[in-house]
């Protein structure tokens, strides 16, 4: 039977540039995240009252003026990539060129029937970051995005937008708090950036409240790798001098690392219910990894990681769910080799650079020697079990 739709576990939006400067509460405006052209049409990042590109350098050695250039990238899906990285600043195209329903919740959902998406769980762009922000603000940047993807974005979509709240993880407090709200709000999931917060590892017992506050809620939990120069991981760590090579390299190194740092710190074993998402970070690298983990838990465990009680391919089934880009047809065939179906879910990664709006044929290609029972269950199948309408 040939599938006809695709449901989506890994989508993104564009946040308007000037929504905390609107939004945040007016003493804190001028700390506010905001993005804009100025009146020559160059485009500029302002956070904490600072302008990025007058900073001398960022961390990992990053030029800040190549990390703005690079925000073009979050809406570059079928654009030309000489548009944003040559010509002049004021014609190259940014994060503010993003198309119109980026950003609009109704064009959305009208995008999505177009290109044969039923459901797609959402996850920010700017705000991958927002929770690692400094904590004078980070809770309410992170309160005023929720807000708005819920009731701007994904209101009146009748569930098949969801959205998935980020958390202030640079103050635990608020973390737990924000939790409550937005599950109180009607959010199915929150996410946290895969990388450790200021030098605090995810394994810290600091954060077990976070993971508590999931758990008693009901919410699900999404890693999701946003491998930049601010905070410790591998862009930074490796000193990795652009944008290709972190896209490369960080997206799955960083998760790599935080899955290790949570299993081998027994929060995964402490929080047994606490269903995670494993996002954008392939999953060719999961059987084998996972077995020499395994292997090395056996041997040195008792020693260094006392409280890592469960395998990985135990912890895996028994609670994540990891997401395949649809058109990847070596990470489909090495996934369902290794993987129940129903822990694999589909990802389009729109807007985003490596994004096409042509997914359903593409599916259609990579699956082509997949099982039907197992090309359906990633198709619609996974998602719909981990998010019933």
């Amino acid at each position: 039977m040939a599938i006809t739709e695709l449901a989506d576990a890994d989508g993104h939006l564009i946040e308007p540039g000037d929504l905390w400067v609107e939004r945040m509460p007016k003493a804190l405006r001028d700390q506010a995240p905001h993005f804009y052209r100025d009146d020559q049409g160059v485009f500029h990042q302002r956070i904490y009252g600072i302008e990025i590109d007058s900073l001398p350098v960022m961390h990992g050695d990053m030029a800040p003026k190549d990390m703005l250039t690079s925000m073009g990238l979050a809406c570059a899906m079928g654009v030309p990539l000489e548009k944003v990285f040559t010509g002049e600043e004021a014609r190259r195209h940014t994060i503010l060129d993003a198309p119109a329903w980026t950003i609009d919740g109704a064009q959305r959902l009208a995008f999505n029937t177009k290109h044969a998406v039923s459901r797609a769980v959402l996850f920010p762009t700017f705000m991958l970051a927002g929770g690692t922000f400094f904590p004078n603000i980070a809770p309410d940047v992170c309160r005023v995005y929720n807000d708005w993807v819920l009731n701007d974005y994904c209101g009146g979509s009748g569930g098949r937008l969801i959205p998935v709240a980020a958390l202030p993880m640079t103050d635990v407090d608020a973390a737990v708090a924000e939790v409550r709200r937005v599950a109180e709000a009607g959010f199915p999931a929150v996410f946290v950036r895969t990388n450790p917060v200021h030098d605090v590892k995810y394994s810290n017992p600091s954060f077990d409240r976070v993971w508590q506050a999931i758990v008693d809620t009901g919410m699900k939990l999404g890693l999701h790798p946003l491998p930049m120069w601010d905070q410790t991981g591998t862009s930074a760590g490796y000193k990795l001098r652009d944008i290709m090579a972190a896209s490369a390299l960080g997206f799955p190194m960083d998760m790599m690392y935080t899955l290790y740092d949570m299993m081998s710190g027994g929060v995964f074993d402490r929080f047994p219910t606490m269903q995670t998402m494993v996002l954008e970070a392939g999953v060719g690298w999961i059987p084998s990894m996972f077995d020499r983990w395994e292997e090395h838990r056996e041997m040195f465990g008792r020693f260094h990681a006392p409280e890592w009680k469960s395998s990985p391919m135990d912890i895996f089934n028994r609670q994540m769910m990891v997401t395949v880009e649809a058109c990847e047809e070596a990470d489909l065939e090495i996934a369902l080799r290794f993987l129940p179906a129903d822990r694999i879910a589909l990802a389009s990664d729109w807007p985003h650079y490596d994004g096409t709006p042509d997914l359903l044929d593409g599916f259609r290609e990579a699956s082509a020697d997949l099982k039907p029972e197992d090309a359906e269950m990633l198709a619609t199948g996974t998602l719909a079990r981990w998010f019933p309408a």
